[in-house]
């Protein structure tokens, strides 16, 4: 019985190592293999793209559609801003922010034509005058530089003077009122009084310029007819009115050769 105990502990010991002799060699190394597999590389892990574009950066330029040049109508100051309203040489009025020292100089500046310089500003962003913290950037009137409302190059010679008489012989046209106009396109009051040569007239009230394109036009309405005085801009201003009759859209009378007769 004593020599049979160690015989079967010897035989238990040979299966056990025969046990672990039998699984398959690779085992160890497919374990390792696994496992380093679900760990990502440092390569992998360091590389993302990267995008070089530069960013798009914020301008300080704000856009401006207020008209450099144009009559000042009004000026007015407020809590925040001197405030004029210019009319543009298309008559379109613009309600524009200025600096206060520009109302300072309303007398200067009001009903007078301009050139406006803009300067970008940081305003009070307040609702009143009183101070808030909060501040805007905005495109002001900095300076205003009054033109001159009479050269050869924006009126034609026949307005240097308030009462003009031309005559071709065959009708003789006065206008008035020229100082009526101050620049601005599509206004003033000017008075004609055109008369043939037998003597008979028409006066007529309210004729509007506009000068555009090398051509100065006063223009005046008569019910269906409209009748126009047409003048080339020339240095010299020594060019004379071409007269113009109209009939609804109808060009019923075209008359040349008029020069000035008296000068008042």
């Amino acid at each position: 019985m004593n020599k049979l105990i160690p015989s079967v502990t010897l035989i238990l010991f040979s299966f056990s190592l025969v046990s672990c002799n039998s699984l398959p060699a690779n085992t160890t190394t497919e374990t390792s293999d696994n496992n380093v597999a679900k760990l990502p590389t440092k390569t992998e892990q360091t590389q993302q793209p990267v995008n070089s574009s530069p960013q798009p950066t914020k301008t300080s330029t704000l856009e401006n559609t207020s008209p450099q040049i144009g009559t000042v109508k009004e000026l007015v100051n407020g809590d925040l801003l001197c405030y004029v309203t210019l009319v543009d040489e298309q008559g379109k009025e613009h309600n524009v922010g200025a600096s206060f020292d520009i109302c300072a100089e309303e007398k200067k500046f009001l009903n007078k034509k301009v050139r406006a310089t803009y300067t970008i500003e940081s305003v009070s962003d307040c609702e009143s005058s009183e101070p808030c913290g909060k501040t805007r950037q905005e495109s002001i009137i900095t300076n205003m530089e009054v033109l001159e409302e009479k050269t050869s190059s924006e009126k034609p010679q026949s307005t240097k003077s308030d009462t003009q008489t031309i005559s071709n012989g065959e009708w003789t046209i006065t206008t008035s009122n020229h100082n009526s106009w101050t620049g601005v396109n599509n206004t003033g009051n000017i008075g004609y009084k055109g008369c043939d040569a037998n003597g008979k007239c028409l006066e007529l009230t309210g004729g509007k310029i506009s000068c555009r394109d090398g051509k100065c036009v006063t223009g005046w309405k008569n019910g269906d007819y409209v009748y126009i005085l047409e003048q080339t801009i020339t240095e010299d201003g020594n060019d004379y009115p071409t007269l113009i009759v109209k009939k609804g859209t109808e060009e019923i009378l075209t008359a040349t050769g008029f020069k000035p007769i008296t000068n008042n």
